[in-house]
Order: C-alpha cells, then sequence, then structure tokens
C-alpha cells in the first residue's frame, strides 16, 4: 500500500470519527435542557453522562435535607435536567433537576390549558380575593369568583365578614382540601397561575351556563349568593351564573364601598336588569327593589317644610345633608347660618325641590333672619353717613367762624 493510500485511510477514520455525535464538541448554555444517562448518584451529587463525552454534576445544594429523591435513581437512568452553569472549575456542566421539572410543570399546564384537562389543586390558604393552591407542583391562584357557590353557601357563610382578616379566617375551614379545577390563566415569566373550580363543574358549563340563562328573565327578581367584594361593585352567584351588581345599583344614596353593604358568603335578592354584552354577565341591581325616594319628593317635602338631617360631606361651596335613606339635600353656603362640619345634626327648611333633576335645595337660616340682616346693615349705613354730615357742619362752622374773624381784623 503506498504512502498517499495510507493517508487517505486514516483520513476517513478521523472523518467518521469526527461525524460520530457522542464525539462531537457541543457547548451549553444556561436554561437548555439537556437528557442524559445516570452515572452514579449520591447524597452529595449526581454524575450524569450528557453525550459529547461531556458529564453533567448536580450537586447537594439541589437537595433539602429531607429530599431522599436521590436514592430512586440509579445508575442507566435517563433523566432530563436544566444547565445552571456550562463549565465550573472541575470542567462539568452544572445541572438542575428541580428547574427542569419546573419547567415541565409549565409546559404541563400549558397543555392542560390548551386541551381544557380538568386538575386537582389542594388549597393552602386565603389570600386577599381568592384561595391560594397547589396544582401539579405549581403555586395556584383561584379567585373568589370562580369557586363553586356550594363553598358560600355551607362552610363559609356561617363565618364570612366584610374585613379581609375575618374573610381569612372564615376560609381556613377550606385549607387542605382538594378541588377540581381548570386552567383559566397562564403567564410563565409573571409567575402567574389562575384556576377555575366553576369550569370543571358540569353544573357551571357552557351549556348549563346557557340553560340558566334561558330561566332568567329581565325585571325578575331572584336570591343569589354573593361570591366577591370590589371596589366597583358585587359578584353574586345565581345558581350557576355570575352577576354583577354595579356600585351605581347598591343604594339610592351615594355608596363609599360596596364592603359597607355585603360581604362575602351573604344571601342577596337582587332584580335582573339584563345580560351585559360585554361581558357576558348579568346586570343586577339591588336598589331597585326599593322605591326611589326622589320620585316622591316633591309631595313629601314641599318649599317651606322643615326637616331635621345629619351633615354626610362638606364641599367647598356648602355641605350635603341626608335627609332619609337615599336622598340628600344641600345647603348653599349662603344658605348656612354658621359654619358646619360632617356629622353635624341640623334643622333646616326646604327653599327649592326638583325630584327629575335630583336636587334639594335647604336653608339652616330662620326665616326674616336675612332681612333682619339686610335692616341692620341699613341702620349702620345711616348711621355712618349721619356721622359724615355732624362732621361736615362742625368743619363748615368753623370754617365761616374764621371768616369772620379775618374781616374784623
Amino acid at each position: 500500500m503506498s504512502k498517499a493510500r495510507k493517508v487517505h485511510k486514516e483520513s476517513s477514520k478521523m472523518a467518521d470519527i469526527l461525524k460520530d455525535k457522542d464525539l462531537q464538541m457541543r457547548s451549553f448554555s444556561p436554561g437548555d435542557l439537556v437528557e442524559g444517562v445516570v452515572v452514579s448518584a449520591s447524597h452529595s451529587e449526581i454524575l450524569i453522562d450528557i453525550g459529547a463525552k461531556s458529564e453533567g454534576i448536580i450537586t447537594s445544594e439541589e437537595f433539602d435535607d429531607e429530599d431522599k429523591s436521590y436514592k430512586g435513581l440509579k445508575p442507566g437512568d435517563d433523566i432530563v435536567a436544566k444547565v445552571v452553569q456550562p463549565e465550573n472549575a472541575q470542567g462539568y456542566v452544572v445541572l438542575s433537576l428541580k428547574r427542569a421539572e419546573k419547567d415541565k410543570r409549565w409546559t404541563d399546564a400549558e397543555e392542560a390549558l390548551e386541551i381544557g384537562t380538568v386538575l386537582e389543586a389542594t388549597i393552602i390558604e386565603y389570600n386577599k380575593g381568592g384561595l391560594l393552591c397547589e396544582c401539579i407542583g405549581l403555586r395556584g391562584f383561584i379567585p373568589l369568583s370562580h369557586l363553586d357557590r356550594v363553598h358560600f353557601a355551607n362552610d363559609v357563610a356561617k363565618f364570612a365578614a366584610g374585613s379581609e382578616a375575618e374573610l381569612k379566617e372564615s376560609l381556613k375551614v377550606l385549607a387542605g382540601k382538594t378541588l377540581r379545577v381548570k386552567v383559566i390563566e397562564l403567564d410563565k415569566e409573571k409567575n402567574r397561575f389562575v384556576l377555575s373550580e366553576k369550569d370543571a363543574l358540569s353544573s357551571y358549563s357552557g351549556e348549563a351556563r346557557a340553560k340558566r340563562l334561558e330561566e332568567i328573565k329581565p325585571d325578575t327578581e331572584v336570591e343569589g349568593i354573593v361570591t366577591g367584594v370590589m371596589p366597583f361593585g358585587v359578584f353574586v352567584d345565581l345558581d350557576g351564573v355570575e352577576g354583577l351588581v354595579h356600585i351605581s345599583e347598591i343604594a339610592w344614596e351615594k355608596v363609599g364601598h360596596p364592603a359597607d353593604y355585603f360581604k362575602v358568603g351573604q344571601k342577596i335578592e337582587v332584580l335582573v336588569l339584563g345580560i351585559d354584552e360585554g361581558s357576558q354577565k348579568l346586570a343586577l341591581s339591588v336598589k331597585r327593589l326599593s322605591p326611589n325616594p326622589w320620585e316622591t319628593v316633591a309631595e313629601k317635602y314641599p318649599v317651606g317644610t322643615k326637616v331635621k338631617g345629619v351633615v354626610s360631606k362638606i364641599v367647598p361651596f356648602g355641605a350635603f345633608v341626608t335627609i332619609e335613606k337615599g336622598l340628600d339635600g344641600l345647603v348653599h353656603i349662603s344658605e348656612a347660618a354658621e359654619p358646619l362640619k360632617e356629622g353635624d345634626k341640623v334643622k333646616a327648611t326646604v327653599i327649592q325641590v326638583d325630584g327629575e333633576s335630583q336636587k334639594l335645595a335647604l336653608t339652616t337660616k330662620e326665616p326674616g333672619e336675612e332681612n333682619e340682616k339686610k335692616d341692620k346693615k341699613e341702620v349702620e349705613k345711616l348711621e355712618e353717613e349721619t356721622k359724615e354730615e355732624g362732621k361736615e357742619e362742625k368743619k363748615e362752622k368753623k370754617t365761616k367762624k374764621k371768616a369772620k374773624k379775618e374781616e374784623k381784623e
């Protein structure tokens, strides 16, 4: 064999070696997911063959004192891990099982959202507006409005109250319980994993909801359970269908916060106004179940009527006085006999009423008080003018006297 032939043969052998995937050099970056085979596993480290003559290592820092998961691994087991560091001082690729597992959980969550898989969630505790839970190894959140109404009708209703502290205490009864849920919102970057118990129950399915919506007619009075209290209104469950009582529909009087009127778990009567096309939720009202006081205000409080009330609000131009629930009158600053402050009990007289425009003007001044003030001012003005005239007369007399004296001289 010639020398050239030998060189060609050796070159071909080297090319075959370089084509071997297991021998090709491979670069790793933090965040890469790699597959490998366990070489050895102990309480201090796990060595993994990740190909290309590279070895990965999972250090003891990955395991808690009580974590004995490494004991389940044995040489030859296939494993998936995440690259933490491309190379440490010893030349190993530093890997993490936990981070790879978390990525897999997020992938499972995405699939559950796409397919609509029913999952199991274990309740941990109450957090503002809902429940924290553990689901497929991830920390999830179930909004109160997405819990089955049975919880509010039974356990929670016994204890529920308006304050966050009391609500947290009342929802302790659900801690440790397992609920069937569906994923409704997901954002890995923001670590957001939102679940719904309602969506996982057949009683809240699209078909069941559509059927229930057909049964509920506008202008009908129905009973529901408060499932959420927000600054803008109150969410109410009507046997599988959710509705909203907007803050403007809670009471005829001005409402500061819905929590002053309702609490989660409370049973309430509502009037169905219709379906909101945007949210596909029922629009509800509480205030319309009682008469509108402005409709009869002109008959009940005609001009000249003496009324009693409490100052509810101070504004730059005057003070609002509550005459009865849902009915406030205005004492303009020019009609106040004296300075007023919130909480003051006052007696007033109606001086203007307009039920259609919802205006009720009041005065705390006594009849004739304004005329008396005008008369007093006129008297004071007359006295001032008289004084001025007297001064002028004296001045004139003095001038004449001086003139006569000068003539004699």
